[in-house]
């Protein structure tokens, strides 16, 4: 299936729009990608009120947000469809039951499944061209990636300590959470490979981090370094 986001980022330039008034360079822009059972939403909360606080103090005053939830439902109101349905499509949820809709709708009226993942990427494109913003999920590292102002992190940790945190937090058996873990891994592979093509973590990634190693404050602390040293703030 053609990755018509490609397409749409090799041909924007020959659009026939008005040009932007503004020079202003793309980006900042931070990307969080996660294994289930690392808390990619609560270092994200935390560091952009950290680095907003930081810009505050040095003049700037520039207001860092971080989105996750918001990606699927600005691309839900673009393809006027539920946010819980554009989820479960593109998590790949229900797989026969998206092609069985196919066979009896066009695709002006139900989206098909490159439609529904390049809108996705194009309102998390959109977004960090706009800089200042953390992005957690969907693929965020491959979409950015060209943009020169960007760093990109992925939170892993060992299987066995990851199903030790969802089985606390979601009141399950050690068993169960360690198959959801998998189940979850697996998804989110699906949907980065698409825009990824099966290339290895490191074409994306600047940095790999073990949740299992370090807490929250001494990832949050490396992560504004990063930022600092690099002038996002």
């Amino acid at each position: 299936m053609d990755n018509l986001f490609l397409k749409y980022m090799t041909n924007r330039e020959g659009k026939q729009e008005k040009p932007r008034m503004s020079t202003q360079q793309p980006g900042p822009v931070i990307t969080i990608s996660r294994e289930y059972g690392c808390h990619g939403k609560r270092i994200a909360e935390k560091l952009a009120e950290i680095l907003t606080s930081k810009s505050e103090a040095s003049g700037e005053c520039k207001v860092w947000r971080w989105i996750s939830k918001e990606i699927l439902e600005e691309s839900a109101k673009e393809l006027k469809l539920s946010s819980a349905l554009v989820k479960e499509l593109s998590d790949y949820k229900h797989g026969s039951f998206f092609k069985d809709l196919a066979l009896f709708f066009s695709e002006d009226f139900y989206p098909g499944d490159a439609t529904i993942k390049n809108t996705i990427a194009k309102y998390i494109y959109d977004e960090a061209e706009q800089g200042y913003v953390i992005i957690v999920g969907r693929a965020g590292e491959a979409i950015t990636k060209n943009i020169e102002r960007s760093f990109h992190v992925k939170l892993e940790a060992p299987l066995d300590w990851r199903a030790g945190v969802v089985a606390e937090e979601e009141h399950i058996n050690i068993v169960e959470a360690q198959k959801k873990c998998q189940a979850q891994d697996k998804r989110r592979a699906m949907f980065r490979d698409y825009f990824e093509k099966g290339k290895k973590d490191i074409d994306f990634f600047d940095a790999i981090l073990n949740c299992k190693a370090l807490s929250d404050d001494e990832i949050l602390e490396l992560l504004v370094i990063i930022s600092e040293t690099r002038g996002f703030i």
